[in-house]
């Protein structure tokens, strides 16, 4: 029964990388949408642009987790300026 899980889990997770890869250029599209609409302060913005760049350059070398917590952080760091 062990061994039955963790063999489903571990399909689920290969199957799920290919469709989580997609979602950085969703999130860098969102970013960019709101770094048109947000006020924020030049640092700020450089701040959230970085963060865009290298969670889009990590999306590309295929390192989707290291991206998604790079793109999450410059998303959070745009609602932190609302």
């Amino acid at each position: 029964m062990v061994r039955t899980t963790l063999s489903t889990l571990a399909v689920l997770a290969l199957l799920a990388t290919p469709a989580l890869a997609t979602r950085c250029p969703a999130d860098a599209a969102a970013i960019e949408h709101a770094l048109t609409t947000t006020s924020l302060s030049d640092e700020e913005k450089a701040e959230v642009e970085a963060l865009k760049t290298q969670g889009m350059e990590q999306h590309e070398a295929g390192n989707h987790r290291e991206s998604e917590a790079l793109l999450a952080e410059a998303m959070r760091k745009l609602l932190m300026a609302e």
